[in-house]
C-alpha cells in the first residue's frame, strides 16, 4: 500500500524542537544555587529536556522505515550501501567533535580519558559500557549515536519482520523493562549510575523506542491513523509534552520509569499525529526557517555540549544571563556548521556511496567523489 500523499517535512522541523530541549537539559549551571528560582526552573522543567532523545529514537524508526524499509526488504538496496550511507550520515561530525573535545581536555587538564575509551567512542560502541566515564566520554550526547548505530545494524532484519510479530516483540520489550524497573525500585533507592545506564543509555533497551517508530510507520502507511490529524490533535500532542515535563517532576515519577517508558507513548503520539501533516502546526513546521533549523538539528545536538561546558567554566556573571545567551549562540553555530560543513560533506559522501554501489570504480570512485560536488538520494 502506498504512503499517504503528504510531506514529512514537518517531522524535520520537529527535530529542532527535540534538539533544543536536549540543549536546555544541559544548562546545569542554573542549579548552582539551590533554592533559587533558576535552580527550581532547571530541576523542574528544563532538566526534563532529555526526553528529546526518546523523540529522536521513535522518529528514527519511522524515517528509516520510510527511506529504506521497502528497498531493503525486497533487495533493491544492498546492505553495504545502506550501512555506508548511515555511517556517512552520523560519523564524520561525531568524529570531528570528539577529537576537538579530546584536544581541549588534553590542553586544559580536564581529565583526558584513556585510549580504550577514546577508541570505543570513535567506533560508536561506548553506549554498551555501563561505566558513565565511558558512555558519556568526550562529547557526552554522542552516546545516543552509539545506540543509533545499533538500530541501523538491526534494521535490515527488523524491516522484514511482520507487523504482528514486531508488535509482540515491542510489547514483550516494554513488559521486560517495566519488570526491571520494578526490581530496581524495590532496591535501596537513590541515584544509581548503573540504573541510569540500563534504563536510559543501554542500546538493547532503547531499541524499544526505535521499534515503536517502525510500527508507527506501518500504521501511518496503512492510513489507519488519519483521524489523528488536524490542528487540534497537533496542539494537544505539542502541549502534552511540556505538561508531562512539569508533571513528571512535580509528581516525582521514579527515574527508572521517567528515563524511557514514561515518554514512549507521548513521543509515539507526537510522531504519529504530526506525520499526518494536516494541521496548522505542520504547515508552520514546513516553512523555510523551521526546515533549516530541523536540518541543522544534528549539528546543534553535537556542538552544543562543548559550547555549554566551555562557556559555563569561563562565565563569572549571572547564570541566568548565560542561559539566555547560549541557546541563540548554539543555534547560530549549528546553522553555520550545517551549511558550511555538514551538508556539503554529506552530499559528497552520499554521492560516493551510490557510485560505490553501482560499482563504478568501487572505492576509488568514492574517494574521487570528494572533489566533485553533487547530491545523491539518501
Amino acid at each position: 500500500m502506498q504512503a499517504p500523499p503528504v510531506t514529512l517535512g514537518q517531522l524535520t522541523g520537529l527535530r529542532f524542537v527535540a534538539a533544543f530541549a536536549v540543549l536546555l537539559s544541559h544548562l546545569e549551571f542554573l542549579a548552582a544555587e539551590p533554592g533559587s528560582r533558576a535552580a527550581w526552573l532547571y530541576e523542574t522543567v528544563l532538566r526534563q529536556g532529555y526526553c528529546g532523545v526518546s523523540f529522536f529514537y521513535v522518529l528514527s524508526g519511522f524515517i528509516l522505515s520510510q527511506a529504506y524499509g521497502d528497498r531493503l526488504a525486497d533487495g533493491a538496496l544492498r546492505l553495504r550501501t545502506y550501512f555506508l550511507l548511515r555511517i556517512c550520515r552520523i560519523a564524520p561530525l561525531h568524529w570531528i567533535m570528539a577529537l576537538l573535545f579530546a584536544g581541549w581536555l588534553a590542553v586544559s587538564a580536564g581529565g583526558m580519558p584513556g585510549g580504550g575509551t577514546i577508541a570505543l567512542n570513535l567506533a560508536l560502541l561506548h553506549a554498551w559500557v555501563p561505566d558513565p566515564d565511558v558512555h558519556y566520554s568526550l562529547n557526552g550526547p554522542s552516546w545516543s549515536l552509539s545506540d543509533e548505530m545499533f538500530f541501523y545494524a538491526a534494521f535490515p532484519w527488523l524491516c522484514r519482520v511482520r507487523g504482528r510479530r514486531l508488535a509482540w516483540g515491542l510489547a514483550c520489550g516494554v513488559l521486560l523493562i517495566a519488570a526491571l524497573a520494578a526490581v530496581s525500585l524495590a532496591g535501596p533507592g537513590g541515584y544509581s549510575p548503573q540504573a541510569e545506564w540500563l534504563f536510559y543509555v543501554a542500546p538493547p533497551v532503547r531499541l524499544v523506542d526505535f521499534v515503536a517508530g517502525m510500527l508507527l510507520h506501518r500504521i501511518w502507511r496503512a492510513g489507519s491513523a488519519r483521524r489523528l490529524g488536524g490542528t487540534g490533535a497537533e496542539l494537544g500532542a505539542a502541549l502534552a509534552i511540556p505538561a508531562a515535563m512539569l508533571g513528571f517532576s512535580l509528581l516525582a515519577v521514579p527515574m527508572e520509569v521517567r528515563w524511557q517508558l514514561a515518554w514512549l507513548p507521548l513521543m509515539a503520539l507526537a510522531v504519529l499525529v504530526f506525520a499526518q501533516g494536516t494541521g496548522a502546526l505542520s504547515h508552520l513546521l514546513r516553512g523555510r526557517w523551521p526546515m533549516l533549523l530541523g536540518e541543522a538539528s544534528f549539528a546543534l545536538y553535537l556542538t552544543h555540549r562543548p559550547l555549554v561546558t566551555l562557556a559555563s567554566r569561563l562565565w563569572t556573571g549571572d547564570p541566568v544571563l548565560l542561559a539566555l545567551a547560549l541557546p541563540p549562540v548554539c543555534i547560530g553555530i549549528s546553522i553555520a556548521v550545517f551549511l558550511l560543513f555538514e551538508r556539503p560533506l554529506l552530499r559528497r559522501l552520499q554521492a560516493g556511496a551510490w557510485a560505490y554501489d553501482r560499482r563504478k570504480g568501487g572505492l576509488k570512485a568514492w574517494l574521487l567523489s570528494w572533489s566533485r560536488p553533487g547530491a545523491a538520494p539518501s
